[in-house]
């Protein structure tokens, strides 16, 4: 697994303490065991062969179901007590996660629950090894071995200080977002997200000129917006401060996909299978899979 993550035997043999040789002859040994090549290695180069892209789903399943073993056993030995679970919603100062958080703990106020604002990227990433028991979000990067249920489409907004000469208008057409500079989050916390924001741009024949600043979080976004020029395209905020104006993006009118991505090695549990039980319920009730009138 640290192999095909860092595709680079130095950098994975410091990832796990162990000599760069070392860490060759246990792969060596590994790849005869299996009996075919797991990695095309070249002086320049280490990639994954098609065996080894197969190995690695399963092997990330491997190795959660023993760390679930470990802690299911250390569980037994401190009274059985369940363990927490694991979710990342996005950022619960946005309206949709604020939503499933409240009805998940009003559904099961006893269920002990440990959130995470890590992100999609990093998200999957946790998902994948067993770190993670459910991730919101968009799901146009989810792996085929993870499963990604559909649970709302949101349209999209633009958020501004109230100073803006856009705060005046009802809905603002995405065209003029190439008037300004948007603030985004990082690539590395939100690669899905500003990838999503140069698509809809894109349609209407935008280019995107992206603010200098990145932001991650609601509070650090309004500071911005407060004191500059710049937008942000965004869902709707929770608890949006007063001094900022939330306006809809028209023609077109992008539309938020909102997914919960789960391990199939997870689903099981009865903790996940009680919170997916509670946002399926709140999405037929919010009607959040209705089509949107124009």
């Amino acid at each position: 697994m640290a192999v095909a993550e860092e595709l680079n035997f130095s950098a994975a043999a410091r990832r796990l303490y162990v000599s760069q040789q070392a860490l060759s002859r246990v792969i060596q040994q590994l790849e005869r065991e299996v009996g075919v090549a797991l990695f095309e290695r070249t002086t320049r180069s280490v990639r994954l062969t098609p065996a080894g892209e197969a190995m690695l789903g399963w092997a990330r399943r491997s190795a959660a179901a023993a760390d679930e073993a470990v802690g299911a056993a250390r569980r037994a030995a401190d009274g059985d007590r369940p363990r927490p679970l694991r979710l990342d919603l996005s950022a619960t100062s946005l309206r949709t996660a604020a939503k499933i958080l409240r009805r998940l703990r009003h559904d099961h106020p006893e269920l002990p629950v440990e959130l995470t604002e890590d992100g999609v990227p990093r998200g999957l990433d946790a998902l994948l090894e067993g770190r993670l028991d459910a991730l919101l979000g968009l799901a146009t990067h989810c792996p085929a071995e993870l499963n990604a249920e559909l649970i709302c489409r949101e349209p999209v907004l633009v958020g501004m200080g109230g100073h803006h000469e856009l705060a005046a208008l009802e809905a603002v057409p995405v065209a003029r977002l190439a008037e300004n500079d948007l603030l985004l989050p990082s690539n590395a916390a939100a690669a899905e997200w500003v990838e999503f924001v140069s698509h809809f741009c894109a349609q209407a024949g935008v280019r995107p000129r992206r603010s200098p600043a990145a932001t991650h979080g609601s509070a650090a976004a309004a500071d911005l917006l407060r004191m500059t020029d710049c937008l942000t395209p965004t869902t709707a905020w929770d608890a949006p401060p007063a001094d900022l104006v939330f306006r809809p993006l028209v023609t077109p009118t992008p539309l938020f996909a909102w997914a919960v991505m789960t391990s199939p090695a997870a689903g099981e549990r009865p903790e996940l299978q009680a919170f997916q039980q509670s946002v399926r319920a709140l999405s037929t009730m919010e009607n959040w899979l209705a089509p949107l009138a124009d």
